[in-house]
C-alpha cells in the first residue's frame, strides 16, 4: 500500500518528477476508493487510513479473520 501511495503521488507530481514537484504533488494530495479507503496528505502523516481486512494462514489456505470493513481515522500521537 506504500508503493502505491508513493506511485500516485508520483503520477500528480508529473512527468518531469523532482524532490520539490513529489513534495508539492504530495502537500495537496487526495484520492478515494483504494484498498484502504480514502487518503489525504499531509493528514495522512497523523491519522491512519481507514480501511481493511485480515486473513490467516490456515491448513495451508488463507481464510478472512476480520472483514474488509472502514473505520474512523486513528491520531498518531
Amino acid at each position: 500500500m506504500s508503493a502505491d501511495l508513493f506511485l500516485a503521488i508520483a503520477g500528480k507530481a508529473g512527468q518531469e518528477l523532482t524532490v520539490e514537484s513529489f513534495q508539492k504533488a504530495a502537500g495537496g494530495f487526495s484520492d478515494t476508493g483504494t484498498l484502504v479507503g480514502d487518503r489525504a496528505e499531509p493528514k495522512g502523516q497523523k491519522e491512519s487510513f481507514g480501511c481493511g481486512a485480515l486473513v490467516r494462514l490456515k491448513n495451508g489456505r488463507y481464510e478472512v479473520a476480520v472483514p474488509f470493513r472502514c473505520y474512523p481515522p486513528i491520531p498518531f500521537g
